[in-house]
């Protein structure tokens, strides 16, 4: 889940917590109205402030619960991942801001829960009370999930919202010490803010460490080894050891402005512009007032033009093919090699393919064209990048990725959407059939065209694969 989904599901979780929370600041008004007309002087008055402050805790309580526990589905029954660290692992295997957000979102939804109980629990200004209650309330959590099935039992989310009431408490006792003291003390601010700066050491360490590789990262090696013991592994394959070297490639964006060149070409006028997600959409229009919505993806170089409420139609695509391919030259976003096809609907197709073969800077996509009746445009899509070659490096042999195999070093994919995680959990007594190994590509973190290599063949008599680095 990437901050935006957590911002946007935090917003729609917030409503009933504010309705609460609200509903509880009446009911403590009104008591206080009565209780402030009706009590005696011998009567001891509850703190306001700690009526105000268990309110908002009820409603931190109950929000917390929304997001583990309220409305979840159930459909990991019993599962459990007992590899600590396994988030921080998978994050930095695959260089993911995604990944790590999902960690460090599971350490800050407890930091609040450190910061409250001291202030409501006399017990909890103790380290050892409040380390155990918050032990104890996300243990809880993660066992609820395991046995109803609506989550994974983690030790990762459990080490990572100890450590989010952790620096919850480190935060009341620096507050603590500065209205004590009424000043700042470095000794207390550091003491207190340890875990959060050395988090951040080791974040700017990694950040280093990765900027100084020359490739990026591979998503597919984000993964536990599998134990092989009594697993049969086989091929009928006759597999080379021979030294192998293939080339690698940098993904190349253009950074042309789309706008201006639709512009000066085809005389669209911007209206408006929107953001959608990673998207910006663009409405523009011609000079006959025909309205069309421009979508671009800046970090992938690709771009889509298509007219507004036009339903395309059956048309002779021979009559408009030179009308096309005339509009494509003026257009001047074609390299030359481009394979052209005629598609239906008056659409046309320009295509370069992959070809990791060559040691030399290739063009690779598609571009598409649609035209109407008339010879006008309705939709033009492009899709096209560079790759350029950077140098051949040294990569495994197939003999070796099937040793590899042997031992269990090689991600279990999930090829399709019915099969189940516990289907690709490998136990004693399993069957793995290699029936091809052939070398393909991926893109890294760093945008590099790295070779790995597709591994397929059957796993217990079912269609199975697999992708593993190839790259030394």
């Amino acid at each position: 889940m990437g901050i935006t989904e957590i911002m946007s599901n935090i917003k729609i979780l917030m409503l009933p917590v504010i309705i609460i929370i609200g509903l509880e600041f009446l009911l403590i008004g009104l008591y206080f109205f009565y209780y402030q007309r009706r009590r005696s002087d011998h009567q001891k008055q509850i703190p306001v402030k700690k009526l105000l402050l268990g309110a908002i805790f009820i409603g931190y309580i109950v929000f917390v619960l929304e997001l583990t526990v309220i409305g979840r589905g159930t459909s990991h029954f019993m599962q459990l991942n007992l590899q600590p660290f396994s988030g921080y692992i998978d994050a930095w295997k695959k260089y993911s801001l995604r990944d790590l957000q999902n960690c460090l979102f599971n350490i800050l939804m407890f930091v609040p829960l450190g910061m409250f109980l001291p202030l409501l629990m006399a017990k909890c200004k103790e380290f050892k009370w409040l380390l155990l209650v918050v032990v104890g309330a996300t243990a809880s959590i993660e066992t609820y999930q395991a046995l109803s099935g609506a989550g994974i039992f983690e030790l990762d989310d459990l080490i990572n919202n100890s450590l989010g009431g952790i620096i919850g408490y480190q935060l009341y006792k620096l507050i603590a010490s500065m209205a004590h003291n009424k000043k700042v003390k470095v000794k207390s601010l550091i003491g207190n803010l340890a875990i959060p700066l050395l988090m951040g050491l080791i974040f700017i360490v990694m950040n280093i460490v990765y900027a100084q590789q020359e490739f990026g990262h591979l998503a597919i090696n984000a993964y536990t080894k599998s134990k092989m013991s009594d697993v049969h592994v086989s091929t009928s394959l006759e597999l080379s050891a021979a030294p192998i070297v293939a080339p690698v490639y940098k993904k190349i964006i253009q950074e042309d402005d789309v706008k201006d060149l639709l512009q000066q070409k085809l005389g669209l006028s911007e209206m408006n512009v929107s953001d959608v997600k990673d998207n910006d959409e663009t409405l523009v229009e011609d000079k006959n007032g025909v309205a069309y919505t421009l979508v671009t993806n800046n970090s992938e170089g690709q771009w889509w033009l298509t007219e507004n409420n036009y339903t395309p139609e059956q048309i002779s695509a021979v009559e408009q093919e030179e009308k096309a391919k005339s509009l494509m030259d003026e257009l001047s976003i074609l390299p030359q090699d481009a394979e052209f096809t005629v598609q239906e609907n008056g659409e046309f197709e320009w295509t370069l393919p992959d070809r990791p073969d060559v040691t030399k800077d290739y063009w690779t996509g598609d571009v598409s064209l649609g035209l109407k009746p008339d010879g006008h445009i309705y939709s033009l899509t492009y899709s096209l990048h560079e790759n350029q070659f950077i140098r051949e490096v040294n990569i495994q042999s197939p003999t070796e990725i099937y040793e590899r195999i042997k031992e269990g070093d090689f991600p279990q994919i999930k090829y399709n959407a019915l099969v189940q995680e516990e289907d690709l959990i490998i136990k004693k007594g399993d069957q793995i059939e290699i029936e091809s190994i052939e070398l393909s590509y991926m893109y890294d973190t760093k945008g590099f065209y790295q070779p790995i290599y597709n591994v397929s063949g059957k796993f217990n008599d079912n269609d199975w694969f697999t992708l593993i680095q190839a790259r030394k």
